[in-house]
């Protein structure tokens, strides 16, 4: 029985394969712990919240996902970062509730920083043109 369609809605795949590739980029340039900075690791953690949360979405992923959202809050605590959506007070009570709490979206702090260095442009498919004609 298979509890996943083959096919993603609307730019989903191509976004969870980008995020992949840079998980592993990001991944190949930490050679030590001194390679991090306080706002590289804060927002390694923001992106692993957020996208604790966009799986969160499907039902069967909602619970693990909190699982995952409250050790990334204990996470900013142990490191001095400011806190995210939960705090590790807040968490301690979630745990022993029977019903999983499903997670609120986060809020960016700040705007967002370009479009990065991996930017490749927009794919536009054959036929249309660059206006939407």
């Amino acid at each position: 029985m298979d509890l996943l369609p083959t096919v993603a809605g609307p730019g989903v795949a191509e976004r969870a394969e980008a995020l992949a590739d840079a998980a592993c980029e990001l991944h190949d340039a930490v050679s030590t712990p001194a390679s991090w900075s306080a706002d590289a690791v804060e927002d390694a953690v923001e992106a692993m919240e957020t996208t604790a949360l966009a799986l969160a979405a499907h039902p069967d992923a909602t619970a693990a996902m909190l699982a995952i959202g409250q050790r990334l809050a204990q996470l900013r605590e142990r490191l001095g970062l400011p806190p995210g959506e939960y705090t590790a007070a807040d968490l301690d009570e979630n745990e022993h509730q029977e019903q999983p709490v499903a997670p609120t979206p986060l809020r960016r702090r700040r705007e967002r920083r370009g479009l990065g260095p991996g930017y490749q442009g927009l794919r536009i498919p054959q036929g249309r043109t660059a206006s939407g004609r």
